[in-house]
């Protein structure tokens, strides 16, 4: 049986309702609508009330066709999804905590400092003999925009809280504060991307894309498969806006320092698959019963993304691409995928299982650990036996792999 009984929120917006994707009900603009550009209303609202994504009334904007805000505004309180649980609040308050109004303090230096020697914060997609030149560009842009260096300190915590488990609630506890505070200070400078601008920005979209990846495949809900898609699909429709991000600056981005690295990470992305271990969800999507065209082609652009992952992962190339689909694959994918995605359509999570493989490939960078097991297995006791079949590779890659 693929369906099971939960909780519905109610209290989400009309779009969302419409797309079958989880809401965060955030009012004027929820986070989702905010992100993927689209006009956000609720059932209780009358249609002069209506908010667009930039958090105006449709009635009080006259915007030009290039006034568009659409490209950056982060309209969320915390973006990360892991917060200290109850229980552990008591050790926080036994640890220096002073408040994010301070200009400097020392946990803040000890996250700058964690920031300088460690050379795997952002292993997915990052060679490490580039770390000390990205590194220092990277500071010298954040002391010009505080927003971005907030980001980078709550990243820090992050990986602090995973290198040191006995205080990871104070490390998530840093981490949940700096970034509130990055992106409540990135809604305060928002004025539209230029070329003073656009590499801060980029810059602050993809770190906080890593950390809400990060925190995603560390969730272990009780809901199983339901509390995974709930918090996948939101980091999805957060990734997308880091992508409309980067498509929009794109000419912009080209005459800076990050030039380089940019075309190499499109020329990346842009492969032509090689393999064929996607052959057979490849065939499973093709002869999907009651699945429209446009789907099965949004189906098949995420396989063609999932397939050059594979490509990089298993020629082991050098560690700059061999992981960097983990990262980019949930950045690319279509908003089609996505909702089918949400609807928990069944080959639509077999092809989430494939992407488990590749999750698993990863297992030793800090962000990935064992999710791609876990994520395997509560695909696999969602759907039943009767997909085993179509579940075979993925489930020999991972036996073949367990540590």
């Amino acid at each position: 049986m693929l369906r099971r009984s939960h909780k519905k929120f109610r209290g989400g917006c009309l779009e969302c309702k419409r797309r079958h994707v989880k809401c965060d009900g955030r009012r004027p603009v929820c986070l989702l609508c905010t992100m993927s550009e689209r006009d956000c209303s609720y059932a209780s609202q009358t249609p002069s009330e209506k908010v667009s994504p930039s958090g105006s009334s449709s009635h009080e904007q006259s915007a030009s066709p290039g006034d568009s805000h659409s490209e950056g505004g982060f309209t969320l309180a915390a973006a990360s999804f892991s917060t200290p649980d109850s229980s552990e609040q008591s050790s926080i308050q036994n640890e220096q905590d002073p408040t994010i109004d301070d200009a400097i303090n020392l946990n803040h230096m000890e996250l700058l400092v964690h920031i300088t020697l460690s050379h795997d914060m952002f292993n997915l997609g990052h060679s490490p003999n580039d770390w000390p030149t990205d590194f220092s560009f990277a500071l010298k842009t954040g002391l010009k925009e505080p927003y971005l260096m907030h980001v980078l300190l709550a990243f820090s915590a992050r990986h602090l809280a995973f290198l040191h488990p006995q205080r990871s609630a104070f490390y998530l506890h840093q981490a949940m504060t700096l970034q509130t505070r990055a992106v409540s200070l990135f809604n305060a400078a928002w004025t539209g991307v230029d070329q003073s601008n656009c590499v801060a920005i980029l810059g602050f979209s993809s770190i906080l894309g890593h950390h809400l990846l990060a925190d995603t495949l560390a969730k272990r809900d009780p809901g199983g498969l339901e509390g995974f898609i709930a918090h996948y699909t939101q980091c999805v429709e957060m990734h997308r806006g880091i992508y409309t991000i980067a498509t929009n600056a794109w000419p912009l981005l080209m005459a800076t320092e990050l030039q380089p690295i940019l075309s190499l990470s499109a020329d990346f992305t842009s492969r032509t698959p090689r393999g064929n271990h996607c052959q057979r969800i490849r065939e499973l999507v093709d002869s999907a019963n009651g699945l429209e065209e446009e789907y099965k082609e949004a189906c098949r652009l995420a396989i063609q993304y999932l397939q050059v992952g594979f490509d990089a992962v298993l020629a082991e190339e050098v560690p700059g691409h061999r992981y960097e689909m983990i990262f980019s694959w949930t950045m690319l994918a279509p908003p089609e995928f996505t909702s089918l995605l949400a609807s928990k359509r069944p080959e639509v999570l077999v092809l989430l299982a494939y992407y488990s493989l590749l999750l698993h490939y990863g297992r030793k960078m800090w962000q990935v650990g064992d999710a791609g097991a876990y994520i395997f297995e509560i695909i696999v006791d969602y759907l039943g036996p009767e997909w085993d079949h179509w579940l075979e590779y993925p489930r020999e890659g991972i036996a073949r792999t367990v540590d």
